[in-house]
């Protein structure tokens, strides 16, 4: 007889608790080997890393990128990690996204390890990667049309967001024709168009003039509050990562550790002109301490753009 203390979980498991339990950010009861499993968390974690490690051959020997790597974001932050060059951090993003193996560390999502994470987010690359035979509208769809959508109701679904994104008036314009920011912009609307929770960037500013590249950041902070994602940034700018993130991991030289996590106590909404504020410029100093340390540690190695 069913026991009338034990809830009534029907089907749900680590794979349906979503369906099951509507709304609950973490499963509160989940099957696992005919055993029921209570949890009382209610923690809003989105994303959370552990002991993240990689490597990397070098003329057949295993060279270390990651040493052991840790860190959260929370659903709807917007958190940075910054580091030496060559340090690992575009590497570390390819993890995530699960276009690389960890050698070990387990990656989660909702409180749930998973090795399958291809769908599961978001990718935005320094390079826009626009294709110069498709419009700018057309480039925008790229990633819907691959997932099936008709290339009508894709068009649609995009150009709702042309005017936020600051593209109206180029849909039918060629990639060429567009800035430096404004195809940063295309690029961006064709990740966020993806609908996944999580965004990952990789330094998407970091080929821009210094004009539009604070330009561009002051645009992020005026959309992100829009957006309702949760962003994990990588960045060499440490103006930058101040300007936009709730907090910055500071990875060591490699092989990368979390050398120093930054919680940004600056008040939002953000706008550039804080940046000479005493509180932004005393944080900007502390990072970069932490950073300098860690290029003196740092020695060029054959092969370095593998794991930037």
């Amino acid at each position: 007889a069913a026991d009338p203390c034990e809830p009534d979980l029907g089907n749900a498991s680590v794979g349906n608790w979503r369906t099951a339990f509507p709304g609950i950010v973490r499963p509160p009861f989940l099957k696992e080997g005919g055993l029921i499993l209570l949890s009382t968390t209610t923690d809003t974690t989105k994303l959370r890393l552990r002991g993240i490690r990689h490597s990397f051959l070098t003329n057949g020997a295993p060279t270390p990128v990651l040493d052991g790597i840790d860190l959260h974001v929370s659903e709807g932050e917007l958190v940075s990690v910054i580091g030496p060059s060559g340090c690992g951090k575009s590497t570390l993003l390819n993890v995530i996204a699960g276009l690389q193996a960890p050698d070990s560390g387990a990656v989660y999502v909702d409180g749930v390890a998973t090795d399958n994470r291809l769908a599961l987010a978001g990718y935005m690359h320094q390079e826009d990667l626009l294709m110069p035979w498709r419009t700018v509208l057309d480039n925008t769809i790229l990633g819907l049309e691959v997932q099936g959508v008709p290339r009508k109701g894709a068009r649609a679904k995009a150009l709702v967001h042309f005017d936020a994104f600051g593209l109206s008036g180029y849909e039918k314009q060629w990639p060429h024709a567009l800035s430096g920011g404004m195809r940063q912009r295309a690029a961006l609307l064709r990740t966020v168009l993806m609908e996944r929770d999580i965004i990952l960037l990789d330094e998407p500013f970091g080929a821009l003039d210094a004009l539009t590249r604070s330009q561009m950041q002051q645009w992020l902070m005026e959309l992100w509050d829009s957006l309702n994602k949760t962003i994990l940034l990588v960045t060499h700018d440490i103006e930058e990562a101040l300007l936009l993130s709730d907090r910055i991991y500071v990875l060591s030289s490699r092989p990368a550790l979390v050398k120093t996590v930054v919680d940004v106590d600056l008040p939002r909404p953000r706008q550039y002109d804080m940046i000479a504020d005493e509180r932004f410029m005393a944080l900007r100093q502390s990072i970069i301490a932490d950073l300098h340390q860690e290029t003196e540690a740092t020695a060029p190695s054959p092969g370095d753009a593998a794991w930037r």
